[in-house]
């Protein structure tokens, strides 16, 4: 699946920025705005996340395919570095493998959940069935994205962090 994502930088090693579930490749620009990198940079949308398409499957390793095949389409790299967030940070590990077509020369993944609970997986197959939630304003919205991101209290309501992960 062709994921939208924001890139920059130049030269041969290549940073890739994964978030989390719920959030979109919009987290990483207070980190992109510091410059601390050295060379190219891809953050892209997951499926189903920001900008990038819907699909009848989020398979991690689906995820994995979709950023592996961002990377290859970005150029060659001598080395790639993929850091990730929550499910990001699992995606990230998964890349690391080498089973996607990029082998990855470190790989990091940062608040990864390892252990879940039985009611914890019924509670996710459940909420994985049900119909999107629409609610009555838009700030009603963005209040609730920047809550299920993890963003509430570090970006505003009106930031493009915010605005990104709302829809009409």
């Amino acid at each position: 699946m062709k994921l939208e994502h924001d890139h920059g930088g130049e030269g041969s090693r290549l940073l890739v920025l994964l978030h989390g579930l719920g959030a979109t490749r919009h987290v990483w620009r207070g980190f992109l705005d510091t410059k601390r990198w050295n060379g190219s940079w891809i953050a892209p949308d997951l499926r189903g996340h920001g900008a990038s398409g819907h699909a009848s499957s989020y398979a991690l390793g689906l995820h994995a395919a979709d950023v592996a095949e961002t990377i290859i389409g970005a150029g060659n790299f001598r080395e790639i570095v993929v850091v990730g967030h929550s499910m990001g940070g699992v995606i990230a590990l998964a890349l690391a493998s080498g089973w996607f077509g990029i082998q990855p020369k470190r790989a990091f993944g940062l608040g990864i959940k390892v252990a879940w609970t039985d009611d914890e997986r019924t509670g996710m197959a459940k909420m994985a069935t049900m119909p999107v939630k629409t609610f009555a304003s838009k700030d009603e919205a963005i209040a609730r994205y920047l809550k299920i991101s993890g963003l509430a209290g570090f970006a505003a309501p009106d930031s493009p962090a915010a605005l990104a992960g709302v829809v009409q």
